[in-house]
């Protein structure tokens, strides 16, 4: 497996709680503690990793996949300072500190996972 650095901090958990939540995703499989995709025809497997994930295959095809799953398009620090001047939400970050939001790579993408989503059986609360 190859290392794609992710920046600090980064909680590898928090980040891919959307894809044990939320229920069975064809398109995103949650298997064996890894985040599970198809891409070019290749399987993909991303893992946490200190300093940031473990993708195999990462190539050029993959890696932008891999880094949108990872939330690694945003730049974070400019809304941490935001949201510490918020009473409310300076709460909510601190509880998420090293959640990165994950983008669906294609929204073509992102509409086939909405069709083929299976509902979960119970919903837990962060």
């Amino acid at each position: 497996m190859a290392l794609l650095a992710v920046p600090g901090p980064f909680d590898f958990a928090l980040t891919t709680e959307r894809f044990r939540t939320f229920g069975v995703d064809r398109a995103s499989v949650w298997h064996e503690g890894g985040l599970h995709r198809v891409v070019g025809g290749r399987e993909l497997r991303i893992e946490p990793a200190r300093g940031g994930v473990d993708a195999e295959p990462l190539d050029a095809e993959t890696e932008p996949v891999v880094r949108a799953l990872v939330g690694l398009p945003f730049d974070l620090e400019p809304f941490y300072a935001w949201a510490a001047g918020d009473e409310v939400l300076r709460e909510v970050v601190t509880s998420l500190v090293g959640f990165r939001p994950a983008l669906i790579p294609d929204p073509f993408e992102l509409l086939v996972g909405a069709i083929t989503a299976k509902p979960p059986t119970t919903i837990r609360a962060w």
